[in-house]
């Protein structure tokens, strides 16, 4: 399997994820407030849920379309930048007394994730001996 195949089918994973917690933030916010991290969370029916629901889904979808267009480059600059998202939920964790396994592993890892996978699409393999 390619590199480049790979990576589709990691970013195809990373969308559904990331599109599935969304989700739950919207319809299901009280089944997801627990694994953000913070010690103390927003409460049923605090809109600032809903937003970040809506957050992940727009993540996700931009991800989707930009799978869609089969555009290797852009996808992978996009992921580059889509990731800042979970690292700045993990320095929100980590600067508000949160859980530091959540922070690094939830956040910290998906920030993680999505620059490898930004690193799959975009690093160019040497061109014979160059």
């Amino acid at each position: 399997m390619t590199r480049i195949k790979i990576a589709y089918i990691l970013s195809i994973a990373l969308a559904l994820f990331v599109l599935y917690f969304g989700s739950g933030y919207v319809f299901f916010p009280e089944t997801q407030t627990g694994g953000f991290g913070l010690p103390v969370m927003p409460q049923k029916g605090d809109p600032i849920l809903a937003v970040k629901g809506v957050r992940d889904i727009g993540t996700a979808l931009v991800v989707v379309a930009l799978l869609l267009f089969r555009n290797v480059r852009a996808l992978g600059r996009a992921l580059l930048a889509l990731a800042f998202i979970p690292f700045g939920d993990m320095l929100i964790v980590l600067t508000h007394n949160g859980s530091v396994g959540a922070a690094f592993g939830i956040h910290g890892a998906t920030a993680a994730f999505m620059v490898l996978i930004s690193a799959l699409f975009l690093i160019r393999p040497a061109q014979n001996g160059q």
